[in-house]
């Protein structure tokens, strides 16, 4: 790229800009290591935000006019076009992750061999005697050891399957502010005591935090919302969890004259994600209704509303499909050893994106305005498959991420690995409104990078997103194999449930290679009651990059995030994933709109 360039990130109020030549020296390769300077550079950030902060409130004391917009070190020119209302800007060009040197490449190449034969055989050995042995236990019917699972079944301990609750975090927004607060905090506990866990110290805690100013208030205009955009001296919600590991619930409430933050940490090691979504909505829900709720309420009675079907728990206990499917389990443990082992060789040689690191996060927030744009563009774009022709948003979502993943990381996710529950097709009577808490979690393995594409003699496209989620829709309907892997995974794993814990094993039975992969989950249509204002909600998801939607009260929110690149990776991420969901909300081929982009990035 000739000359100076600004590097920029969008419609983002908390981010810093550096010059090319600030960042070249930023991310050259230390003298006593080869590992880039990334927390460097983010607390150069912080230490250049902090300082046009106090700037701003020095500048309103001396006037009574607004506070000066916070902007980047470099200039930003006053005819900078605004991404939010349009698909023209592809992702900012800051730099990444650097190519593998030879010499890592030679290093890691020996490494692998070594943690293969440390590793691989006693995981397969392990998921093979977990598999037999809960099978015997429950007489080779994986439907009863799906029902042996109590989520609700929450000890006065906080933790659940030897680890430390909560294990999901969430951030809600909101508008309004919750003026009751020792209503709230009734609310919150008599919901608990709903839930089965027993009273006591352990069960849940609230927080309030009078004393924090918040850093930025609500604005539908802003849709890059950074992990630390609203609360001082916070990475994110997702780190503060570490706060409440004694409580099975633990809240953390910031609020000002017009923006509210809900940090909701929940139990999910035992719940399913979902399941914790509808406690965080029956929380709010409970607080602006009629107490006489709690007695009609069904969100914790499933296990009295609704069973598994019997056409599910007869393709489930099948004796055919049951060994069809284990058959392939010390070829799927393998397969996931190989991709863990090559990225702990990654990461001993000094290969950036490799590394374990704590979760780095941001979101793309859309408009209510937005979000009915791109649902109004998805019905006139076209495809092939299926018999309306029109693209689903879930399809357009997942597209979109693939290829985010593939422009900044040069690679296609090796799966999308979807989340879904089987809660509405799989048990009866279904209930349209999905307000239960409880587990019904599975992961449906998505194939993306097959020989085809490794190759580059095909492209991923919109039409294959399409018919994915077109298969999965009706394989929930029919309990198809790949429904059936996603339950035998999970219930003979290692662990047995919860909000995506048990995809993470090393002895994981599916062929899921979540480290390599692209973790994808969509709520879809969500509502919190419209009383409170309900404006954002966020959630992380798992591996190498996790994407999680949702459309709620009308706005589609996404989370990216990682444990294992750096933020500036995971922004680069959400920012290509976000240009290509604007270019298909503008009316742009999604398949074309990718072909540009990539190219622009390029450039």
């Amino acid at each position: 790229m000739p000359g100076e360039t600004n590097f920029q990130r969008p419609d983002s109020p908390t981010s810093v800009a550096l010059s090319n030549s600030d960042l070249k020296k930023l991310f050259a390769t230390s003298s006593e290591n080869n590992i880039s300077h990334y927390a460097t550079y983010n607390r150069l950030q912080a230490k250049e935000l902090l300082s046009q902060l106090q700037q701003v409130r020095k500048a309103e004391k001396r006037s009574s006019s607004p506070p000066p917009t916070l902007k980047s070190i470099e200039s930003v020119s006053d005819d900078d076009t605004d991404v939010s209302s349009t698909s023209s800007i592809a992702a900012s060009p800051y730099p990444t992750l650097r190519k593998p040197t030879l010499k890592q490449n030679l290093h890691r190449m020996m490494l692998w061999p070594k943690y293969m034969l440390l590793n691989c055989l006693s995981n397969i050995c392990e998921a093979v005697w977990i598999m037999s042995r809960d099978l015997w236990a429950h007489g080779f019917k994986p439907s009863k050891i799906f029902e042996s699972n109590d989520p609700l079944g929450l000890s006065s301990v906080a933790s659940f399957a030897g680890k430390k609750a909560p294990g999901y975090s969430c951030q809600l927004t909101f508008t309004k502010r919750f003026e009751d607060k020792e209503r709230l905090e009734n609310v919150l506990k008599q919901l608990c005591r709903d839930s089965g866990m027993p009273e006591g110290e352990s069960m849940a805690a609230i927080r309030w935090n009078d004393g924090v100013e918040l850093l930025n208030e609500f604005s539908p205009d802003v849709n890059n919302i950074p992990g630390d955009h609203y609360i001082p001296n916070s990475r994110s919600y997702y780190a503060e969890g570490s706060r409440f590991k004694k409580y099975h619930v633990g809240i953390d409430m910031y609020e000002s004259e017009e923006t509210t933050i809900m940090q909701a940490h929940l139990p999910g090691r035992a719940w399913d994600g979902t399941s914790c979504f509808n406690f965080a909505k029956e929380l709010v829900h409970r607080y602006y209704s009629d107490d006489s709720e709690q007695e009609t309420s069904p969100v914790f009675k499933a296990n009295e509303l609704i069973k598994m079907s019997d056409s599910a728990r007869e393709q489930f206990d099948s004796l055919w499909n049951l060994f069809s499917w284990a058959v392939w389990v010390p070829y799927n443990v393998y397969s996931n050893q190989s991709g863990l082992c090559w990225q702990k060789a990654s990461a001993d040689a000094g290969v950036d994106g490799n590394k374990e690191i704590p979760k780095e996060l941001c979101h793309a927030n859309f408009s209510d305005s937005q979000s009915k744009k791109l649902s109004k563009a998805l019905k006139k774009h076209t495809t092939t498959v299926g018999s309306r022709g029109v693209v689903s948003p879930t399809a357009a979502l997942v597209f979109a991420g693939v290829h985010a993943f593939k422009i900044e990381l040069g690679e296609l996710p090796f799966n999308v690995n979807m989340q879904a529950s089987l809660q509405t097709r799989s048990f009866e009577p279904s209930f349209k409104e999905r307000r239960f808490v409880g587990d019904w979690l599975i992961g449906v393995l998505h194939k993306v990078r097959t020989w085809g594409r490794l190759f580059r003699l095909q492209t991923y496209k919109v039409d294959d997103a399409q018919q994915f989620y077109q298969d999965l829709i009706e394989g929930l309907g029919t309990t198809d194999a790949s429904i059936r892997d996603g339950l035998y995974s999970r219930v003979l794993g290692k662990l047995k449930g919860g909000a995506a814990a048990f995809e993470k094993t090393p002895c994981f039975p599916g062929n899921s290679r979540l480290n390599d992969s692209l973790f994808f989950n969509n709520y879809g249509i969500r509502t919190i009651h419209e009383d409170a204002g309900c404006v954002g909600f966020n959630w992380s998801g798992a591996g190498k990059v996790g994407i999680n939607c949702i459309l709620i009260n009308g706005r589609i929110c996404c989370s990216i995030a990682s444990t294992q690149l750096p933020l500036v990776t995971v922004e680069a991420i959400r920012d290509t994933f976000k240009s290509i969901l604007l270019a298909m909300m503008d009316g742009e081929d999604g398949d074309e709109a990718v072909e540009r982009i990539a190219e622009e990035r390029m450039q």
